[in-house]
């Protein structure tokens, strides 16, 4: 692959892809990172976490939280697009405490679509001439991404303060409570295995089962053991459709005790066999 394609920095905290054309395996790179896609031209319809179809349009921004699973619908073939895939490290060191705002957004609201941002247009024109030209900024270019990525990431986070879906839920629920909420998303979005029981969860985050358990219905008005459930699913299926695992290795890769556990919890979730999700699925892209 042409360098040119696909630039890595920060030690692969950030990876710039200046066509997706040309980038192949780009579901299987991108889903520990958090995905930013600017649209040019042509037109594309995706599936985000298996039930939510997005459209894109020129002049738009697509975002895709780390770890979602993403099924392309309709590619238009004069489709132009670009990308930036940022990591969870990358994320957090860059927006800090506003890292709320991304993961309320991505996780419980579900908006994935950034439009008619007055900065947008001239987002990408400053993304190519920082990571295209980078050649001629080698002292600085460190610190050059890194602003760069703050504040971009804090444009983004501004514009979707201002989303409609954002003004309910969670209102009642204090900055602590908030926070604590926040890394509880981080622990499951980074935990390999992350059927575990939710005293695991709480323990890592210092606090009882039953404040962890209130702390997730005030802001997101969902149990912890609903959050997990989700979480594995996501798993199960970006493996399931990613992947060419069996149903055994997938099994024992989210550390449940045998595949036929692993199909009756899989069942109860999506009404299907993972098998019989995987043929389905597999059939219709």
């Amino acid at each position: 692959m042409n360098d040119i394609n696909m630039i890595r920095a920060l030690e692969d905290d950030v990876i710039f892809v200046n066509d997706l054309r040309d980038v192949k395996n780009l579901s299987k790179i991108r889903a520990p990172y958090n995905t930013i896609v600017f649209c040019r031209g042509g037109r594309i319809v995706i599936e985000i976490g298996g039930n939510q179809q997005v459209k894109v349009i020129p002049g738009q921004l697509l975002l895709i939280p780390a770890g979602k699973l993403v099924q392309p619908m309709l590619v238009s073939t004069d489709v132009e697009a670009g990308a930036l895939l940022v990591s969870e490290r990358m994320l957090k060191t860059a927006l800090g405490r506003q890292v709320t705002i991304w993961n309320r957004a991505m996780y419980m609201k579900e908006i994935y679509v950034v439009e008619n941002a007055q900065w947008l247009d001239g987002l990408e024109s400053y993304t190519n001439s920082i990571f295209l030209k980078r050649e001629e900024k080698p002292f600085l270019f460190r610190e050059i991404v890194e602003s760069f990525f703050r504040t971009m990431l804090l444009l983004i986070c501004e514009e979707l303060i201002h989303h409609d879906k954002m003004s309910d839920n969670g209102e009642n629920a204090s900055s602590h409570d908030k926070e604590i909420f926040n890394h509880f998303l981080q622990l499951l979005s980074t935990q390999e295995q992350k059927r575990q029981r939710v005293s695991l969860y709480a323990d890592k985050l210092n606090i009882t089962s039953k404040y962890l358990s209130s702390i997730c219905k005030r802001v997101s008005g969902k149990s912890p053991i609903r959050w997990i459930t989700e979480s594995v699913m996501q798993d199960c299926y970006r493996l399931l459709l990613d992947t060419d695992l069996s149903i055994k290795e997938i099994s024992n890769r989210l550390g449940f005790p045998n595949p036929s556990f692993f199909g009756q919890y899989f069942r109860e979730q999506a009404g299907a066999t993972p098998m019989e999700f995987r043929a389905k699925r597999k059939k219709v892209v």
